[in-house]
């Protein structure tokens, strides 16, 4: 699934081909996707990123309002199959979306202030800390995916940045010590930098340290990687290191 860094990276790749374009063309393929004949003639004033939400702002105050869902992706050569395009003078976006579970309606800019204010705070933003995971007794694997209390992250970067951390993912949020929560903050966001400098090639190119790596030797201790369920998902882990 898509999360912050691969959203980020379409976010900036949607804000070079359309950014301060205007829409010359929209293709619905999937009627799914909620979008009125009137955008034709609007101006695309920015292109911005809130958790794993695009957001196309227009010249009349309306926003497209974007989620990736679980295999969601923008191409600038036309795929063999996408669920719409949106193009303008400076170039054509084309939505592919295998699984169609990505979303993208047309709202106001009221809607979306109250869409995004049920999110947490920003990660790579300049205040960013996390207090909010004093507050629950839930696992910290688990409380890093509540989009509620941390916009963006993801099974993926929550298993890297807990790795990198030295933090078992079941250790309760509210009794990490304040050494574990500072390494802990610095780790995810090196994790999310270090993702979205992959840039476009992301899929090609990104190897984890242990997402995905049952059974192989830990990077640090050569302990074997294991893998748990936590709130229903595979959570990766090295029990030499992350005690």
């Amino acid at each position: 699934m898509p999360e912050l860094p691969e959203v980020e990276i379409c976010a900036r790749q949607l804000s070079t081909r359309l950014g301060g374009g205007t829409i010359r063309q929209v293709e619905v393929h999937d009627r799914k996707l909620r979008l009125p004949p009137d955008l034709t003639g609007r101006k695309v004033t920015e292109v911005c990123r809130r958790g794993k939400f695009i957001s196309l702002n227009l010249d009349d105050g309306r926003r497209v309002l974007i989620h990736l869902g679980m295999t969601g992706w923008f191409e600038f050569t036309p795929p063999p199959r996408y669920r719409m395009a949106i193009g303008t003078d400076d170039g054509t976006a084309y939505f592919e979306d295998l699984r169609l579970f990505g979303q993208m309606r047309v709202v106001s800019a009221a809607q979306e202030r109250a869409i995004l204010a049920k999110l947490g705070s920003e990660p790579l933003s300049p205040g960013f800390d996390l207090t909010c995971l004093k507050h629950t007794r839930r696992p910290v694997k688990v409380a890093l995916l509540d989009q509620r209390l941390i916009a963006g992250i993801g099974n993926m970067y929550a298993v890297e940045a807990l790795w990198r951390a030295r933090i078992h993912p079941k250790r309760p949020a509210n009794r990490l010590t304040v050494d574990e929560l500072r390494r802990l903050r610095r780790d995810i966001v090196r994790v999310l930098q270090k993702a979205i400098a992959y840039g476009p090639e992301i899929y090609e190119l990104q190897r984890f340290k242990v997402y995905d790596r049952k059974g192989k030797p830990c990077y640090r201790c050569r302990t074997p990687i294991q893998r748990l369920l936590l709130g229903g998902r595979g959570t990766y882990f090295c029990p030499g290191c992350q005690r």
